[in-house]
């Protein structure tokens, strides 16, 4: 059977260039340094017969070494310096390097490109056969990357967001036979694939998969959904079995399911030949995936010697010029644009981090996701499907490359079983898009999504001019066309002006808003990177402070522009709002030292801006109220002694009190009440009426000075805690402007990140102390026992 063997653990890392291993050699596996085993590790730099080294001997006046220095170009290495230093991977070595003020970096996050190397060695037990096939799988690597093993060169990878998978059943060494080395060198001064931040490094996990040489493809295996009635699912199976033996194979293929087991007849696989499996089946009284009930099937498909055990779920997506349908039901897409990075550890994110991330998404009322602007990770995949998110999977650019095109067959064979892909998008505004030259690259990459993946909805998210001029050769090859931002004045009446010239065109928003705000600022500060939350005069589109109504100004749109646009347009299928979090770079609408952007619903540790509450009224039923801002005088913008208030929610009418005395009862609009008052220190407070009847309440009350930091449990996954940082006063009220710096020290866990969500902070922070920001900060430890980690947070 199949075992998978994680080598995340023990990698040495260097910072910098050092004297790099050729990719050519002049003999087989004659790579020494340290693309071999040291001097004082295990094994020889490679296996030498008595010829080879009488060879050596020849061509060195008689030393070994030096013929082998010769031949790879490279130092014979006794050992590690102490410039090497131990970590274990994912890892993102550029969050480690300091903040630097330079208009180069500044879109991708203000931190320096470099070089980097990991090295990793392992040795594999006896009881293991040389006549299984061993596969090094590297989930993801960022940068341009190229990979040693053995002495041997393995081959280049430039994409980050495609997995590296390698066939090293002939370089493997086997117990006794010595160390095995694997050496990778990470170089992001070559160029970045996208404008944010990026990250570098070996950033998700790599694992050594020990297989038979008769075994089922596990990226070939596809779940179809045929048909769905209430009582009984169509299916359909696929997959592929694979003989790399020199003799013919008889294989008798078993699917088993929960409540059911399907057999196939033998059949012969000839050898170093491969054999595709189909069948359809029949699930009786289906249970259909949904982000409302992610209903999910366990499947085992199994050989003699060979398993691959996946999940999938029952579901059937369909998109027509009302907008989407799922399951047959008329469904509104409540969507965010993701990156894929995450305060205190870059794009270094585990699966509890992730699933942390859907969560509060979830919380908020999103269905759907746009994994924004690359191919989704397999965590996130992972996430999306347990905890019920609809998934756009975006492609990376718009390349009919040969390379390009190797990885977009790669990655959609990897992803497309995963119940909650519903739409493959093509690419994300390229101006190529809607020309003569593209449409051919289009035909090519749509042409590649549905041989692969025939069930799922194509898209594009499309960069429109306000004339709404399209070229319908280009269109033809999507089912939907993708647009961004149609609900914003700087886009102009494009969007409208296409479906009325194109009304059977089915179209959708696949990306909206790009609202700035600052979590628990309350006035603009352009020196501080700060924006209002009840609306900056930053502009997206011209420079300096505007005026109200200016182009831009707030961002792209505002949120209630947003569900105003979906209200009046639900032909658009839904919202996908930029972005759910802030992410690192792309810093507008400011440059230095503003570092992470301002777009997101969320801050950079998930923790949730005022606006959250605002989706939140519009998509979900649980009677609910939030008040903002915080009560502090200080930070409130106060003109002619009056100052706002505002309060969101999903009940009928709201009342605002301050110290008791009522502010006036008003009738909620758009999920929201507005009031101008006078400012008075104490309690403000808001109730949420429904027939009359009380059904939630929310209070800010003004705060003293700063004595403590509470710490409160966010989110608990299977190895990691998010930790809540609050600072409070005697009273134990949050001090909502606090900036105090904290030192963090965690017993029975370690501290692999802590992030405060100021857009302008570029401290070089240790894992053991940060400045709170708005009176919080996240701190996110990874433990075996969760019970037993505790935290320990002390004021400095």
């Amino acid at each position: 059977m199949r075992k998978k063997l994680n080598l995340n653990q023990d990698w040495q890392f260097h910072l910098g260039e050092i004297n790099k291993p050729k990719l050519l050699a002049k003999k087989s596996y004659a790579f020494g340094g340290l693309a071999a085993p040291l001097t004082n590790e295990k094994g020889d730099i490679l296996p030498i017969s008595a010829g080879g080294e009488h060879f050596l001997k020849l061509i060195s006046g008689g030393h070994v070494p030096i013929g082998l220095r010769n031949l790879a170009g490279t130092e014979l290495v006794d050992k590690l310096d102490d410039s090497w230093e131990t970590i274990s991977v994912p890892d993102d070595w550029k969050r480690r390097e300091a903040f630097e003020n330079n208009p180069a970096t500044l879109m991708q996050g203000s931190k320096p490109d470099g070089v980097a190397y990991y090295r990793h060695t392992f040795t594999l037990a006896s009881d293991l056969d040389e006549q299984k096939e061993y596969v090094l799988h590297f989930d993801g690597v960022m940068g341009s990357t190229d990979i040693w093993m053995n002495g041997a060169y393995l081959g280049h990878n430039e994409s980050g967001y495609v997995s590296i998978d390698l066939d090293v059943s002939d370089l493997i060494r086997f117990a006794d036979e010595g160390t095995n080395v694997i050496l990778v060198r990470t170089d992001t001064t070559t160029g970045s694939e996208g404008w944010w931040y990026e990250g570098a490094g070996i950033y998700k996990n790599v694992w050594l998969e020990v297989r038979e040489p008769v075994h089922i493809d596990q990226d070939s295996v596809l779940f179809r959904t045929l048909d769905l009635q209430s009582d009984q699912a169509k299916m359909q199976v696929q997959f592929t079995v694979v003989n790399d033996t020199d003799k013919a194979v008889e294989v008798a293929p078993k699917l088993t399911l929960t409540e059911q087991s399907i057999s196939w007849d033998a059949v012969t696989v000839s050898a170093h030949e491969k054999s595709n499996f189909v069948k359809e089946l029949v699930i009786t009284n289906p249970n259909s995936w949904s982000p409302e009930h992610p209903s999910l099937y366990q499947a085992n498909l199994a050989i003699d010697g060979d398993e691959a055990q996946t999940h999938f779920g029952i579901k059937i997506v369909k998109y027509d010029t009302k907008g989407f349908i799922l399951n047959g039901e008329r469904y509104e897409l409540r969507g965010v644009c993701e990156h894929q990075d995450f305060g205190g550890v870059g794009v270094a994110l585990n699966q509890d981090v992730i699933d942390y991330k859907i969560k509060t998404l979830k919380e908020m009322g999103v269905n759907a996701l746009r994994s924004s602007h690359h191919f989704a990770s397999k965590e996130l995949l992972d996430a999306c499907d347990r905890l019920g998110i609809i998934l756009m999977d975006e492609n990376r650019l718009l390349e009919a490359t040969p390379w390009r095109l190797d990885n977009l067959r790669k990655m959609v064979k990897k992803s497309r079983n995963h119940a909650c892909i519903a739409f493959w998008s093509i690419a994300n505004e390229e101006i190529v898009g809607n020309t003569e030259y593209a449409k051919r690259s289009v035909k090519r990459i749509t042409d590649i999504i549905r041989q692969l993946d025939p069930d799922k909805l194509l898209v594009s998210a499309e960069l429109l001019n306000p004339e709404g001029i399209v070229n319908d050769d280009y269109l033809k090859y999507f089912d939907i066309l993708g647009v961004n931002y149609p609900e914003a004045g700087v886009m102009g009446n494009g969007a409208e002006l296409i479906h009325e010239s194109h009304p059977d065109l089915p179209m959708m928003s696949t990306e909206n808003a790009s609202y700035f705000s600052t979590r628990g600022i309350y006035k603009d500060d352009g020196d501080k990177c700060q924006c209002n939350n009840f609306g900056s005069m930053y502009s997206m589109v011209l420079p300096g402070k505007r005026k109200p109504g200016d182009p831009g100004a707030g961002g792209t749109a505002h949120p209630e522009e947003v569900m105003s646009y979906l209200d009046s347009h639900s032909y658009m299928g839904g919202v996908f709002v930029w972005t759910g979090l802030d992410y690192y770079g792309e810093p507008s609408p400011f440059g230095w030292p503003g570092i992470s952007s301002q777009f997101g619903i969320c801050d950079l540790g998930g923790l949730p801006k005022d606006y959250y509450y605002y989706y939140q009224a519009h998509w979900t039923k649980k009677p609910m109220v939030h008040v903002m801002p915080h009560w502090n005088e200080a930070g409130l913008e106060i003109k002619n002694d009056q100052t706002k208030v505002r309060a969101f929610s999903n009940a009928e009418e709201v009342e605002l009190f301050i110290n008791g005395k009522s502010q006036g009862r008003q009738k909620v609009e758009d999920c929201q009440a507005n009031w101008d008052v006078t400012y008075e220190a104490g309690t403000l407070e808001v109730k949420a009426y429904q027939a009359g009847q009380e059904v939630a309440s929310d209070k800010r009350v003004t705060s003293g000075t700063v004595q403590d930091v509470q710490v409160a449990v966010r989110f608990e996954g299977e190895k990691h805690i998010i930790f809540e940082l609050q600072a409070v006063d005697e009273q134990g009220l949050l001090v909502p402007m606090d900036d105090s710096l904290v030192s963090v020290e965690c017993e029975n866990g370690k501290i692999i990140g802590l992030t405060n969500g100021n857009p302008a902070d570029t401290s070089s922070y240790s894992l053991k102390d940060i400045k709170l920001f708005s009176g919080k900060a996240i701190v996110i430890v990874e433990c075996e026992n969760l019970k037993s980690a505790k935290l320990t947070v002390k004021l400095r």
